[in-house]
């Protein structure tokens, strides 16, 4: 069982300016990342929060009918929102919506029977989610469960988010930044910074041109795959489902990762880089049916 956490938004993309208009769709980095590996057929277990207005229980509904094990905190307030325009190139820029003021606290045993507990984004930096997310680090450690983090950063981080971000830097065994990450916390040295970073396994996605790792000294690198992109929204989240998924297919936990061999880091790498170019064809953060069955037989065996 894979155990997730972090933010869970309702993203509504820019569809036309004239009346204005937006389509509406579930989302968030690591709900993204979730509802991936449950198409890939892995136990997923979410944990987050939500509002109370009618809004947050629709996103609930749906989140249980994508198969996911939900662990939720309930708030007086609304529903998250991240306002998304995408530009001619199929990036986006975000306007972020977020009402919760009291603090997160998971329950006790929320992560028990995890081998990985993956955290990500907004959620991460937020200070009202650091004492929870100490608490759920401390569980994860006690569990065995590999630790995965990706920052998904929006804009540079402040001088307290740092802290935060180098907190974590030392705790995570898998470190998933993106290009643009590593910009914004390291302009002066990007790719170098990143692999200097304190935790054994650090990836940094490429955007087109792929993705690199860095394992026990050594760089690898493969290229990325053309394809027709409708928008790059929830590729870096897609990435890190294929990436997790395989290294769990090869039997990799927090114990052994330290025996990963060449061959499985380059078919992770060479997988997540696939599912994150899937992801680019479609608009917002979903994956198209019948790719997703290509790459399962071609990755998984399905």
């Amino acid at each position: 069982m894979l155990a997730l956490a972090g933010e869970v938004l309702l993203d509504l993309l820019w569809e036309e300016a004239t009346p204005w208009r937006f389509q509406g769709v579930l989302g968030g980095s690591v709900l993204n990342t979730a509802t991936a590996l449950r198409r890939l057929g892995f136990p997923v277990r979410l944990l987050s929060e939500l509002g109370s207005d009618w809004l947050s229980r629709r996103c609930e509904a749906e989140m249980e009918a994508r198969g996911l094990e939900l662990r939720l905190l309930r708030h007086p307030e609304a529903m998250p929102l991240a306002l998304v325009q995408p530009n001619p190139q199929g990036e986006a820029a975000y306007s972020f919506h977020l009402p919760f003021r009291a603090p997160y606290r998971p329950e006790p045993g929320s992560l028990r029977g995890a081998r990985v507990f993956h955290f990500a984004s907004l959620f991460a930096l937020d200070p009202r989610t650091e004492g929870g997310l100490a608490a759920l680090l401390e569980e994860a450690r006690r569990e065995g469960a590999l630790l995965a983090f990706d920052p998904n950063l929006r804009r540079p981080p402040t001088p307290e988010e740092r802290r935060r971000l180098w907190g974590y830097f030392h705790q995570v065994d898998l470190l998933k930044l993106s290009l643009e990450d590593a910009r914004l916390l390291f302009p002066e040295d990007p790719v170098g910074r990143v692999r200097g970073l304190p935790p054994r396994l650090k990836v940094l996605t490429l955007g087109a041109e792929g993705a690199v790792a860095f394992f026990r000294g050594e760089a690898v690198r493969l290229p990325g795959e053309t394809v027709a992109v409708a928008d790059t929204v929830g590729a870096g989240d897609s990435f890190t489902a294929g990436f997790l998924a395989l290294l769990l297919r090869r039997g990799y936990t927090r114990a052994n990762l330290d025996r990963l061999r060449p061959e499985d880091l380059e078919e992770a790498l060479r997988g997540g880089i696939a599912l994150g170019a899937l992801a680019c064809t479609v608009r917002g953060a979903g994956l198209p049916e019948a790719g997703l069955a290509a790459w399962k037989k071609a990755y998984l065996g399905d």
